[in-house]
């Protein structure tokens, strides 16, 4: 099924190092993930998402890394209710698609079509032991000289064109992967493709060996075969793809999430309603139509029944500059305000409702913000830092005993964006347990 690969050398292509930006080179747009323009391929990361040593194989591992969380929190993903959507882009590259093609040419070779087909026909290259238990015979003659006589046969059918348009097809989208993501896989050039590109016949094509094929192994390739020809056949220039977005903001939030939440169901309880009320005889119906929608906080934490943690993730450059890679600590690049009030509110809400509901854990509430920054990775754990705290003036004093209540201090949470990114979505009580310490220390 499989032809020798027989790769040409070519000129000798970036290294990964190259063509990654971990904070210097960023796009002005924010962008996080991968773009290919003319040629060139570049990778740009999250903030504080630090350059490992100098050695391929890390490089390589950060893109496929990269690739992965970004698929994970893509629109497709459970935070697209949110109506943010991430990836902007009109036609996003299929990128998974294009590393599994390239990747089965790297082990299989081209596809080649060795499977016979066949089909019922009253004349061809007869296969007698699918004939005799597929079609039903005739009796002729008249007793004793019956006999049995078959007015159709199973026959191999030619189909030498279609299997011989399969291989080019995957030839052509194996050097279309090649041209995209190619340096992830070394300095090694596959023939060109001698079929010109016709997306609709090529989709056609693959449409019908899907609905033929039983082989899960080549089902999958067929697949994303036809996810990358489909993709060619929306864009207007094909020298310009990417795969990414420049939200990154809400995939921080959702790691966070992921890694130290409680799930969405039981998040529910902790989203406060506000509703207008107009006249005196409003009834319930009339009630929930002026109820606006709740406000969400980003993660609930809650390592034990004695305390609740709302955590704000905040995709914010503080702990590193984006140009020098150096650490800056601005307290300009801080949450402001609007937030600080926010995470207060919520704090309130909890308190309150949790009088009515016996459900709620009745033990102290804590709020922090989390922001992104480069520390030494570590495999065990998430390194983390706490920097200091946010406050309200008004709610320093003794009036209400507000200087009491351990959520009107807001506190500030450094947390490593690799080591996040390279465990994701991983989580552990340990781990929930040394954020609830850090944020309690203080």
């Amino acid at each position: 099924m499989t032809t020798s690969l027989q790769h040409t050398p070519i000129q000798e292509r970036p290294k990964l190092r190259d063509v990654c930006h971990y904070g210097e080179g960023k796009q002005e747009d924010e962008f996080v993930g991968i773009r290919y323009a003319d040629g060139k391929l570049d990778v740009y990361f999250p903030y504080g998402y630090s350059r490992p040593d100098e050695n391929e194989k890390e490089y390589r591992k950060d893109i496929l890394n990269l690739i992965s969380v970004l698929a994970s929190y893509s629109k497709e993903s459970k935070f697209a209710n949110q109506s943010h959507e991430l990836n902007k882009d009109k036609v996003q590259i299929p990128i998974h698609a294009y590393l599994h093609v390239f990747n089965y040419f790297l082990n299989h070779g081209y596809y080649v079509e060795n499977e016979p087909l066949y089909k019922r026909a009253k004349s061809g290259k007869i296969n007698w032991a699918r004939t005799i238990k597929q079609v039903r015979p005739q009796i002729a003659g008249e007793t004793p000289h019956e006999s049995v006589v078959y007015l159709d046969f199973i026959t191999k059918k030619s189909n030498n064109n279609e299997n011989e348009i399969i291989t080019q097809i995957h030839k052509y989208c194996v050097y279309e992967s090649y041209e995209k993501i190619g340096c992830l896989f070394g300095f090694f050039q596959p023939e060109k493709p001698q079929i010109p590109f016709n997306a609709r016949m090529f989709a056609a094509i693959l449409k019908g060996k899907i609905s033929r094929s039983f082989n899960e192994k080549h089902l999958l390739l067929f697949r994303n075969m036809l996810d990358i020809v489909c993709y060619l056949g929306l864009l207007n220039d094909t020298r310009k793809a990417s795969f990414g977005t420049t939200d990154f903001e809400y995939v921080w939030e959702g790691l966070i999430d992921d890694v130290f939440g409680i799930d969405e169901n039981q998040k529910k309880t902790y989203y406060p309603h506000c509703s207008w009320h107009i006249g005196e005889t409003l009834n319930d119906a009339e009630r929930n139509e002026t109820k606006r929608t709740a406000l969400r906080p980003d993660t609930i934490m809650i390592p034990d029944k004695s305390r609740i943690f709302i955590l704000d993730a905040k995709y914010y450059q503080y702990g590193e500059d984006a140009a020098t890679s150096k650490v800056d600590r601005n307290p300009r690049r801080l949450p402001g305000t609007g937030s600080i009030i926010k995470q207060i509110a919520y704090a309130e809400f909890i308190e309150t409702m949790r009088k009515k509901d016996s459900e709620i854990p009745q033990g102290e509430i804590f709020n922090a913000f989390i922001l992104p920054y480069a520390a030494e990775f570590d495999e065990t754990k998430y390194p983390m830092e706490n920097f200091g705290y946010a406050t309200c003036d008004w709610k320093n004093d003794d009036t209400d005993g507000d200087a009491n209540k351990r959520y009107n201090k807001i506190y500030g949470i450094l947390l490593d964006v690799r080591s996040i990114m390279q465990r994701h979505p991983k989580s552990s009580d340990k781990d929930i347990a040394e954020l609830a310490r850090l944020i309690e220390k203080k």
